[in-house]
């Protein structure tokens, strides 16, 4: 009963932001409206945060989860859609995930649209890769992580790495990306009015805000149409009612070796939202994920 009372709880939350995001008409309005759904929706976690530092043009900072860390690293990117950014929701869905994995994460906070368009936000995340890289971190205990418009940047970053030669990373984590700017996922239309959070209508506003007048289905703003060739092992999770579902249906499809879970009725970034049992599944599922490919690099660590 209890676990209910607090699914419907949870429910009306959403409905409540889902109208709310609708008539959040400008960036601005978004970023109000994250802001004060934060403190009641977020996970609570133990966890120690590191002052900001610079990285290029952004700036990151170190997430450590209580408890001991065994030596892994998960590089994060968060998601808001490519304009906003709420530290009370995604430093604690990094700890809870560092914590299960034996991880310490660092999340990256990249410059937001509309002030800052395509290209900034791609060049301030593959500053964070190169900033690990240079201070000596083995890539083979790292793993990239992002959520939504964060999931986009996550492999994005992980393509231009294989193009350019660099390391890449032990695995991917991508928790209902965002991979299709173009929005032509037959979802996108057919969980339109089922996505609990979304509509498409208000979606649509990212395609003007983050790249204006560009191409949209380029691969540095939609990866979806990128090659997916030697890039590491890749997670996806998403909720069955989401716009975004069929963003990771086709990219699982198109990507040998990529693993997805469809999780039945839940709503966008799930993981990051308190009270949701399925969420602790969610990360001791992406804990196991992260052990198995990062267990070699970080054996002793």
């Amino acid at each position: 009963m209890r676990a209910a009372l607090q699914r419907w709880a949870i429910d009306r939350m959403l409905d409540a932001a889902q109208a709310s995001l609708a008539r959040a008409g400008t960036p601005q309005g978004v970023r109000a409206l994250i802001s004060r759904a934060a403190p009641a929706i977020a996970r609570r976690e133990a966890f120690t945060s590191s002052e900001p530092f610079a990285i290029a043009e952004a700036w990151g900072w170190w997430v450590e989860p209580a408890g001991q860390p065994r030596g892994g690293v998960i590089l994060h990117f968060h998601g808001g859609g490519f304009v906003a950014s709420a530290r009370a929701i995604h430093d604690p869905l990094l700890a809870s995930i560092g914590r299960a994995a034996g991880a310490r994460g660092l999340m990256v906070d990249y410059r937001l649209a509309p002030e800052h368009v395509f290209p900034a936000a791609t060049e301030d995340c593959f500053a964070a890769w190169n900033h690990l890289l240079s201070t000596g971190f083995d890539p083979g205990r790292v793993v990239f992580a992002g959520d939504s418009s964060g999931g986009n940047l996550a492999l994005v970053t992980a393509m231009r790495a294989r193009d350019e030669g660099l390391p890449l990373p032990a695995a991917i984590v991508l928790l209902s990306p965002l991979l299709d700017v173009t929005f032509s996922g037959g979802s996108f239309t057919r969980n339109d009015g089922i996505d609990p959070l979304f509509r498409a209508e208000s979606a649509r506003r990212i395609q003007d805000w983050y790249a204006p007048g560009l191409d949209l289905a380029d691969p540095r703003i939609s990866p979806l149409f990128g090659q997916t060739s030697g890039l590491p092992p890749t997670l996806l999770h998403v909720g069955s009612p989401e716009l975004v579902l069929d963003d990771s249906l086709r990219y699982a499809a198109k990507t040998p070796g990529a693993e997805i879970a469809v999780w039945h009725g839940m709503p966008h970034v799930f993981q990051a939202i308190r009270g949701i049992p399925d969420g602790d599944r969610a990360i001791a599922e992406i804990a196991d994920f992260i052990h198995a490919h990062t267990s070699a690099a970080t054996h002793g660590a």
